[in-house]
């Protein structure tokens, strides 16, 4: 049975003229562009395996959140080695002369952060066993 309304996308805003290294974040992590408009400095990226439902990735003109808040806004993957795909984002991140911040709720629950990249969120990478408590 189809679910009506049925969830299409969020939208997180990312800074000025990132578009294209938050793609490639994101990409790391198994994303692909679903669509993207030539010239828009907006896209809409997604797995293959939910093909009905994406992350929207808008630029806006905004300073970036700056408090203890901006982890409470995310966007989670789940992974059987979250640690490994936090680790690969920061290597990147370190190749790339960005920022790159990380914490966790738990050992199970990461979440690394790009300033330089994001406005107002993070993204949490956790450990498939979450999802089976």
């Amino acid at each position: 049975m189809r679910t009506d309304p049925q969830l299409h996308h969020a939208a997180f805003r990312i800074a000025p003229q990132s578009l294209e290294k938050v793609v490639e974040v994101y990409g790391l992590l198994g994303c692909v562009v679903s669509y993207r408009k030539e010239g828009a400095r907006w896209a809409m990226i997604g797995q293959a395996s939910l093909p009905h439902f994406d992350i929207q990735l808008v630029e806006v003109d905004a300073e970036p959140r700056r408090d203890a808040a901006r982890i409470s806004s995310h966007i989670a993957f789940i992974s059987e080695n979250p640690a490994e795909h936090v680790a690969r984002i920061e290597e990147w991140a370190h190749t790339h002369g960005l920022r790159f911040e990380k914490g966790g709720w738990s050992e199970r629950e990461l979440w690394f952060d790009l300033p330089d990249l994001f406005i107002d969120f993070v993204v949490e990478v956790m450990h498939v066993s979450v999802t089976e408590e």
